[in-house]
């Protein structure tokens, strides 16, 4: 396994998603779906889950170390906010500030961001400020929702 590094600014880049990056994409998001242990029965059940959508191509943004894509999230608007469809980070890559960095740039819009949590990831919304205000119902049973008012974000 590779040596975890710490992520320096000066050598992420926080940038849109292009065609040549959805293998990429495809690789992080099934690669980080299969890191959380009380996911994988039912990833396994449903293997279908752990394809991409490519349709949330240019609403992804990507962040990128020395040329390679580390992680990446989707956003995409709906009403008056941004609803965060997608927010994974390439396991060797895990806990090196890059999912903050990502919510940070998409805080940076300017409107209220909402998701769909995974219950494994409460905490780490909780870090950077997002707040329970619901509870919905999915494929996979049911799942928190929190929302980012961008004035409370904590960056």
């Amino acid at each position: 396994m590779n040596e975890k590094k710490p992520i320096y600014s000066s050598n992420l880049v926080i940038r849109s998603a292009v065609d040549d990056d959805v293998d990429m994409l495809r690789d992080v998001f099934r690669r980080a779906s299969l890191t959380i242990e009380g996911d994988r029965d039912l990833i396994a059940t449903h293997p279908e889950w752990l394809v991409w959508d490519d349709a949330m191509l240019p609403f992804a943004r990507v962040a990128v170390v020395d040329g390679r894509v580390v992680g990446f999230a989707s956003a995409r608007p709906v009403d008056d906010f941004l609803e965060l469809e997608d927010l994974f980070t390439d396991p060797d890559w895990m806990r090196q500030g890059v999912a903050s960095a990502l919510i940070e740039d998409i805080v940076r819009r300017g409107v209220r961001v909402e998701v769909t949590a995974n219950p494994h990831a409460i905490g780490f919304y909780e870090s950077v400020g997002f707040v329970a205000s619901g509870v919905a119902n999915t494929q996979g049973g049911t799942a928190p929702r929190m929302d980012l008012d961008v004035t409370r974000a904590r960056f």
